[in-house]
């Protein structure tokens, strides 16, 4: 849009000496130097603080290239690293330490390996190129530009400069570069400008002094930037399973199946079996609602209905208790686990941090673990009806609920593994 337009009024000056053109974010590659001066009088050009379509041009997309490549010669560590690394946000007092633990000096590269010599005839074979024809002619922005920089830097105050079309020799990567390039906003910031401010604008940089501030660290929280790699999505994948195991095998009411023996005035009949849980138990129902005797084992089946403990269990034993409390808090200590791991897709911890993750985790692990105390308490060893004084005796294997819980188990313990790995990595 902007570009056409100044080429627009360029054609018809001749016919309308009164034109004036104002050009809002054009691209950086319209006129020559010389045509570019003429058109003063007439064009203005606005550019916002970094929008990169005025700074693309064949000079600038060139030098970016260069350097690009230059910075790939001086990766002195394994590109994967270097991958992960950069997506994770880094304060600008960080980034001197962290681009020499990844980038070797410029007087340092090793310039006889096969990757330097071919970056090294490409640009010969590009730099002939630029020598004839018409890639050999630099383009600028057309006309007086006004540049609205971003002095606060949170975009709540713009002042505008009149600016020289040779700043605008390089493309500046920044996470706003495609951003600033657009119409709404650029609309309301024009309306906000107060002219008659005074401002003192640097366009460039003098020396800064380093070390005389002292670093503080900032911590950055970007959701999917996934800073450490994929190994914490899988992390995470593990403790949700894991999360959903630990919840079902203590809410359900079939842990354990219950088979028992009946002892009445010194006599023993086989009892009808129970499927049990935690916290309640699986109801009974006939199999035959017409012909049913709710003594007969062989008439009776499981239902899809739980019904917490009541009188039927009006003592609870300390295994039992036990069971119970370390069931809860593996419950409860995974779910807190599993949203500290969830932090690490967004921001980089530290080595404390999973340490502290792998010792919680393998008290989640211990507490799943002591969950089946259930099967010394007195739901699987002798117990005493309270409401007909029956003695009966129980052996207890593991239901569904009790294999989930061994699931559970073996799962946290995964995950522990895995952030012990990561605390070794950070």
């Amino acid at each position: 849009g902007g570009g056409c337009a100044q080429v627009l009024s360029l054609m018809l000056r001749p016919s309308f000496p009164s034109l004036r053109c104002y050009a809002y974010e054009p691209p950086g590659c319209i006129f020559d130097d010389v045509l570019s001066e003429d058109c003063k009088e007439w064009i203005t050009s606005i550019v916002r603080h970094d929008d990169v379509v005025p700074r693309v041009t064949q000079p600038n997309l060139e030098s970016l290239r260069d350097e690009f490549f230059d910075v790939v010669a001086r990766i002195k560590v394994p590109k994967s690293r270097v991958f992960h690394d950069v997506r994770s946000p880094c304060p600008e007092s960080h980034l001197a330490s962290r681009n020499k633990a990844i980038l070797c000096p410029k007087n340092e590269i090793d310039r006889d390996t096969a990757f330097h010599q071919q970056v090294q005839k490409f640009r010969n074979e590009r730099a002939a190129k630029n020598l004839t024809g018409e890639v050999s002619v630099k383009l600028y922005i057309p006309g007086r530009i006004i540049h609205l920089v971003d002095t606060m830097g949170d975009e709540t105050k713009y002042v505008p400069y009149w600016a020289s079309r040779y700043e605008f020799n390089s493309v500046i990567l920044s996470g706003r570069m495609l951003a600033d390039h657009s119409i709404p906003p650029l609309v309301d910031i024009l309306r906000s400008l107060n002219l008659d401010d005074v401002h003192e604008v640097r366009t460039w940089h003098a020396d800064d002094k380093e070390g005389e501030d002292e670093e503080v660290e900032i911590f950055s929280f970007v959701p999917f930037s996934n800073p450490q790699g994929k190994i914490p999505l899988i992390l995470i994948a593990f403790a949700v399973i894991a999360c959903i195991m630990a919840a079902w095998s203590n809410q359900t009411c079939k842990y354990v199946t219950r088979n028992t023996i009946m002892y009445t005035n010194g006599t023993s009949d086989p009892g009808s079996g129970l499927s049990a849980g935690i916290w309640s138990y699986n109801l009974k129902q006939c199999i035959d609602a017409e012909n049913c005797d709710t003594n007969d084992p062989n008439d009776l089946e499981d239902s899809n209905y739980c019904q917490v403990y009541g009188s039927l269990f009006d003592t609870v034993d300390a295994y039992w208790t036990s069971a119970r409390v370390f069931g809860s808090i593996s419950t409860l200590l995974g779910l807190i686990c599993l949203g500290l791991i969830s932090t690490a897709t967004c921001t980089k911890l530290k080595k404390r941090t999973w340490i502290a993750l792998v010792t919680l985790l393998l008290l989640v692990t211990l507490c799943q673990g002591l969950q089946f105390l259930l099967l010394k308490s007195d739901v699987c060893n002798e117990w005493t009806n309270p409401e007909t004084s029956d003695v009966s005796s129980a052996e207890c294997s593991l239901s569904s609920g009790g294999k989930c819980g061994i699931a559970a188990t073996i799962f946290w313990f995964i995950v522990a593994v895995g952030c012990s790995h990561m605390a070794r990595m950070a």
